[in-house]
Parts: C-alpha cells; structure tokens; sequence
C-alpha cells in the first residue's frame, strides 16, 4: 500500500462526514485595504532616527539641527 492509497474502512468513515467550507477571497478590497492602511499602529519617529536610551546627545542636538536648516536655508534663495 501506497502512501496515496486510503484504506477502504477509513475512506467510508470519511465519506460519512460533510464539511462546508466557507469561501474566503483571495483578495481583500480596497476598503479594507485602506483601513488596514488607516488603522496601522504608526511608528516612532525615535527608531527611525536610530536614537537609543543612552545617546541623549542625539536627542537633543536634532531639534536644533532641524532649526538651523529651516532657518539657515531661506537665506539662500533671497
């Protein structure tokens, strides 16, 4: 007997039962795609910047690093 090949007792029990199963899509719609979209937990802007606990000096100066460009930079285009 082959691995393929069910034994006839067992292929009759199975026979005996009836399963409905349900039709689930492949493909989730778009509005479900926009509120997965919506609904994701957002991301901390302090992993994005590779700040850890300990580097403190990273906290701080990217504040000031940020307003020196948003400052500084208009100067050029007068």
């Amino acid at each position: 007997m082959s691995r393929n090949e069910i034994p006839k007792e067992l292929q009759k029990r199975l026979e005996e039962f009836h399963v409905k199963v349900p039709d689930i899509p492949l493909k989730k719609s778009k509005v479900d795609r926009i509120a997965n979209w919506i609904y994701a937990p957002a991301k901390s802007p302090i992993d994005l910047l590779n700040i850890k606990g300990n580097s403190i000096t990273r906290l701080v100066l990217y504040p000031f690093i940020l307003l020196l460009v948003v400052f500084i930079t208009p100067i050029f285009f007068i």
